[in-house]
């Protein structure tokens, strides 16, 4: 299928099976997020079809009612590979599937996040840029979270998505600083 044609699906999906979510923060329909993380990397110069259809399609997996058998049917093993990584609620799948390392080390221990970003750090970098993307719009407006989600959220950043970022988006990065930098000074 073309690029452009396989852009203009992952629209209607990402649209389709977030029909009826909103976003917490403003009550917003939730597709719009995924369109804005597309828009963003777009921005940059990220705007391969691949990358484009990671980004739109992200949230699929993790919020509705989609398998990722689906998404590697229709969109192809590599764009299917990116919403997997990127979907936290898989975690436990690939923990048990792909990373059988009870001889290297006991990953009982570590949380889901710990796992998340173990599986990210080793991600190809198309993917990074989306989670980095996805990073950028969740902090444009942080004020309307919980105080803990707050806090979360920016050491997440600052001590794995930023250091992370500065190798392979840097300029990305810097507008994540800013909107990290934004909430801190008024707040």
């Amino acid at each position: 299928m073309e690029s452009e044609k396989l852009i203009k699906l992952a629209k209607k999906y990402c649209k389709y099976y977030h029909k009826g979510q909103t976003r917490k923060r403003d009550g917003s329909p939730f597709y719009r997020h995924p369109f804005r993380v597309a828009e963003i990397l777009k921005k940059y110069k990220y705007s391969d079809y691949i990358t484009q259809c990671i980004a739109l399609l992200h949230d699929v997996v993790e919020d509705c009612e989609v398998r990722i058998r689906e998404i590697h049917e229709i969109f192809g093993f590599e764009i299917a590979n990116g919403v997997y990584i990127l979907s936290k609620n898989t975690i436990k799948n690939y923990t048990k599937e792909s990373l059988d390392c009870s001889m290297i080390m006991d990953i009982s221990n570590f949380s889901d996040d710990d796992l998340y970003k173990m599986r990210i750090a080793f991600a190809r970098r198309k993917i990074k840029r989306v989670k980095i993307a996805d990073m950028i719009h969740n902090t444009i407006d942080l004020d309307t979270l919980s105080e803990k989600t707050i806090k979360r959220k920016i050491k997440n950043a600052k001590e794995f998505y930023i250091p992370m970022g500065k190798k392979i988006a840097p300029e990305m990065v810097k507008e994540l600083e800013k909107n990290i930098q934004n909430y801190t000074k008024n707040n």
